[in-house]
């Protein structure tokens, strides 16, 4: 990509084949193309993609500086892309037959048998090694195709003969384009690991560790960094004690912590405190020997002393001799490690051993998991600098003078470059050199235009690259993926990992956890290693790691903003349209024609995800179905539309791949498209996207159409609880893991659906008063649905037709799996309350309880739950006495008969309480969280430290204790 030459053989290649062959070369696979008549044009396809693993494995973290080279291994990943695509295709119609001759739901992805094979070859060999293995692979297809053979299959499974034909033809097509690139690229690597230069693991290494720091102070002055500094001296001075101290300074790329260290490193108030001061780059190659013999650099005069010697041990005693009482100050810029603890403990053995006070370690890091590891005292974080010293520091760059009052139109430019570099003083240096090469109107206005073009070559930016070529392969197109989204954006967790694992991104090695648990996984790692930041419940990238991740997906990820006349390549897979700046203004005319005019353009045959954003849209929705229909490939879909249209947009796509489908759905004349008026049906269609993971159709209430459950691989339907309760046999959708559901006394809509549904995590279950027995409840099978984190059980409130103690009964027999963190129990009619809530063993992660309407409830059982942090109570109008644990949250509301609420005394029952409210509690009159404070000191102020919300009302007696005792 441009701006990028010199790059390494690109490991993702590598990881999608294995990704690939993990998921769709399984025995399920293969046992239902021998029925079809398909199995020996896969077999070649698996064959061909396990050399090229073979040869990518072998040859990975080789520079790359070759174009043609380059060119030969993207070409390779296109048709790793289409071997992808038409395997996803065969497996369509595997589902398809499953489904139409009703065999049950099965998922497409499962664990290969015989698994991938990976090598872990010597570079050096590569070739000897592929061929062997190829000789090897031979021999293991014929034996596959004798069993084959043997085997008389007990029916046979018809495919279409044109798609089978148009099947067989593409496996063929790849499988030759395969082995000719594959060749191709195989030979390049030859010649380029024949040359002699550094083996692959050295060339990485030297790739990640170009950049290398100093102690010498590079900047003639630093700005807006006096504060930290000083904030940082004090700590290293003042916060010293008789261990060793490690204070870690954490910050994006490009920030500005080594200047800071540097800044800090030459104050004469360190100089004069610490008798050594001493300074290791330690960048992506953390190496206790390396980094004891820099140190040695520092504090020993006689290198003859150490520079000979290998041994590490013997390296430890040199220095510890040399710092023998001896008050340092030791700054390691630029750390990466975070997993090697018990080589940082290695590094830390001789200086620890140091017999004098205050002796200080400041780390530097881009992670937040390494100032976990290292420090010992908080870590001080850095951001940009604030917009008045930035603006000086701009001038200074770009003007040569920081001071610089000239030109005002110059001035006005340069605010508006400066504005878009967020503070970053790395930006400033290296936009601000730009500028000034050349310090005129006309150079400027070219500056103010393209600056973001002229970035390529700029060392933020090179810095940023080097941040992501350090990431784990896994994360690369994850992070890459997210230029589609507009600057600026605001990401839920949900929906950034349910995306990634539309495109195949997300891979779990273990069964027992969940995809969305490891794609979360995956996006802490993201914000751990700064490519993400997180402020409450959302995710946002800065906007430079916008530009690196636009730079790094340039080959395969494009985006339409505005009218910008951007050229979309041919072979990009994934494409944004951002509308928005034209959503500010409603009453003004949309440029329907131009925008036309640009996606009509855009011929992408192989499109795998089409985002688009902004209400104005909705005037795009012709060219947009055009485009739709023409993306065979489709994966990821999110348009706007009214109820109209969906039928329509949902005619033109293909069915066979698409995973992850949102409407998002607009107002025409201030009327919902889902309101009375415009009451819409999702189309009939919708039903055979056998694929399809995430349906987002928003709050509207739809109609469903039949056959709903034939969406086998469903893991979340975002839509009204009225959708939800309209999906006749639900109990075929497996893989769903939220579902509001109905009990109606009609058939495929009893509480037996619910048995085989072990993926869900939240449930709601209403009108539970349709279930008549004890029997018909344990049906449902709670107890097995080990993810199931939130349920919800719901009684009409009205109903009177079953009895307390068959209601009752119903309820023991709901019991949930022991994992449950979350339970609602609403309008429950009977009046002791289920065993299995009371019971030591049955709910033991519950956290959340909540009760509300059971009208018939007298006692509330000693609720035996230790993780329990919240409790409400809402109109539970019989009960009489409650007995409480350490709780953080008490809500009791509307129970007119409650008189006692008892608990364990003291600082047990209150330390955790953040959140009390008792209303309309007119009977209550013992409360032991007052009661027990009867010598209570009113200047005390730990009675409820953690309080931070308190409520009474209504409850006369309480309230009487309440000042009393305050």
């Amino acid at each position: 990509m441009a701006g990028f030459l010199g790059t390494v053989v690109d490991a993702a290649i590598g990881w999608m084949v294995q990704s690939i062959l993990g998921n769709f070369f399984t025995g399920q696979m293969e046992a239902w193309t021998r029925e079809v008549g398909l199995a020996e044009d896969v077999e070649k396809l698996k064959f061909e993609m396990r050399k090229v693993e073979m040869v990518l494995a072998a040859a990975q973290g080789r520079r790359i500086d070759n174009k043609p080279l380059a060119r030969s291994l993207d070409d390779l990943k296109e048709l790793i892309y289409d071997s992808e695509d038409v395997m996803d295709e065969l497996d369509y119609y595997r589902l398809q037959q499953q489904i139409e001759q009703g065999k049950g739901c099965s998922t497409p992805t499962g664990t290969n048998p015989e698994g991938s094979y990976v090598s872990s070859f010597a570079p050096s060999s590569v070739f000897e090694l592929v061929r062997n293995a190829t000789s090897q692979i031979a021999g293991w297809i014929s034996r596959r195709k004798r069993k084959r053979e043997e085997e008389v299959p007990a029916h046979n499974t018809k495919l279409n003969f044109e798609i089978k034909h148009d099947i067989s033809e593409r496996i063929d097509g790849i499988v030759n384009h395969l082995r000719n690139i594959g060749n191709s690229v195989q030979g390049a690597l030859q010649l380029e690991i024949s040359r002699p230069i550094a083996t692959s693991s050295d060339s990485q290494t030297i790739a990640k560790n170009a950049r290398m720091t100093t102690s010498i102070s590079i900047e003639c002055k630093v700005y807006g960094r006096d504060a930290q500094r000083d904030k940082i001296i004090e700590l290293l001075i003042n916060g010293g004690s008789s261990d060793l101290n490690v204070l870690p300074v954490v910050g994006i790329g490009g920030v500005g912590k080594t200047t800071l260290a540097r800044y800090v490193y030459h104050d004469k108030r360190i100089k004069d405190h610490f008798y050594q001061q001493m300074w290791v780059c330690v960048s992506t190659d953390f190496n206790e020997v390396r980094l004891t013999r820099e140190i040695l650099e520092h504090v020993c005069k006689d290198t003859q002393e150490y520079e000979n010697i290998s041994n590490f041990d013997v390296l430890q005693k040199i220095l510890s001799k040399n710092i023998r009482n001896k008050r340092f100050l030791l700054v390691l810029d630029d750390m990466w490690e975070d997993k090697d603890k018990s080589g940082w403990m290695k590094l830390l053995a001789p200086l620890k051993s140091n017999q004098v006070n205050g002796c200080m370690i400041l780390a530097t890091t881009r992670m937040n998991s390494v100032a976990k590891m290292i420090g010992t005292m908080d870590e001080v974080k850095l951001s940009g600098l604030d917009e008045k010293e930035f603006w000086l520091f701009f001038k200074a760059c770009a003007f040569g003078n920081e001071c610089y009052e000239g030109q005002t139109g110059l001035q006005s430019i340069g605010k508006h470059i400066a504005k878009a570099l967020k503070g970053s003083p790395l930006a400033a240096r290296s936009v601000g050199a730009l500028l000034y090469t050349s310090v005129s109107i006309e150079h400027w206005t070219k500056v103010q235009d393209k600056w973001k073009s002229l970035q390529e070559d700029d060392d933020i930016l090179t810095i940023l690259k080097l941040s992501y070529d350090y990431l784990p392969v896994h994360l690369q197109p994850c992070f890459a993926y997210c230029s589609l989204f507009p600057e600026d954006c605001r990401f839920s967790a949900e929906g950034l990992v349910h995306a990634w694992i539309s495109q195949n991104f997300v891979q779990c090695e273990d069964p027992t956890i969940r995809l969305e648990e490891t794609g979360q996984q995956y996006l802490n790692r993201l914000v751990d290693l700064g490519f993400f930041q997180k402020v409450g419940s959302c995710y946002f990238m800065h906007d430079l790691m916008h530009e690196l991740a636009g730079k790094v997906s340039s080959n395969e990820c494009a985006t339409i903003h505005g009218l910008k006349p951007d050229t979309i390549r041919p072979n990009v897979r994934h494409l944004s349209i951002i509308t928005t700046s034209f959503d500010i203004d409603e009453h003004s005319s949309f440029p329907s024609e131009k925008f036309d005019k640009i996606i009509q353009k855009v011929r992408l045959k192989k499109l795998r995800t089409l985002m688009v954003f902004g209400r104005s849209s909705i005037h795009l929705l012709g060219s947009l179905r055009t485009l739709c229909k023409e993306a065979k490939c489709l994966r990821f879909l999110r348009i706007y539309v009214t109820g109209a249209d969906i039928t329509s947009i949902q005619s033109s796509l293909n069915p066979c791949h698409l995973r992850y489908l949102k409407y998002v759905c607009v107002l025409t004349s201030n009327i919902s498209v889902y309101g009375v008026d415009n009451y819409t049906t999702l189309p009939q269609d919708l039903t055979r996207f056998y694929h399809l993971q995430v349906l987002d159709v928003g709050s509207g209430n739809l109609g469903v159409p039949t056959d709903l459950n034939s969406l086998v691989n469903l893991r979340h339907l975002i839509a009204h609880e009225k959708v939800h309760h309209a999906i006749a046999c639900a109990g075929h959708m497996t893989s769903l893991q939220e579902l509001e559901f109905k009990v109606q006394n009609v058939v495929n809509f009893e509480i037996r659906q619910l048995q085989s549904m072990n993926e869900l995590v939240f449930l709601g279950i209403s009108e539970l008063q349709n279930v008549k027995t004890k029997d018909d409840a344990r049906g449902a099978r709670l107890i097995d649905k080990e993810y199931l984190e939130k349920l919800s059980l719901t009684w009409q409130d009205s109903s009177t037709s079953l009895e307390p103690e068959t209601t009752k009964d119903v309820l023991e027999g709901l019991q949930p799996h022991q994992n449950l963190k979350t339970l609602e129990i609403t309008g429950y009619g009977g009046a002791i309350s289920p065993t299995w809530l009371s019971n030591t063993f049955s709910v033991t992660s519950l956290q959340i309880l909540h009760l509300e309407k059971c009208r018939e409830w007298r006692i509330l059982p000693t609720l035996k739950m230790p993780l329990l942090r919240k409790l409400t109570l809402i109109r539970m109008l019989n009960v009489m006495e409650i007995s409480v644990p350490s709780l953080e949250e008490l809500i009791l509301t509307d129970m007119p008969q409650l008189e006692k609420c008892i608990g364990s005394y003291g600082m047990e029952l209150t330390s955790h309480l953040k959140v009390l409210m008792i209303k309309n509690c007119p009977q209550l009159n013992e409360f032991t969280l007052f009661q027990g404070y009867s010598s209570f000191d009113a200047e005390q102020k730990s009675w409820f430290p953690s309080l931070k919300k308190l409520s009474i009302y209504n409850c006369p007696q309480i309230m009487y204790n309440f000042v009393l005792y305050f």
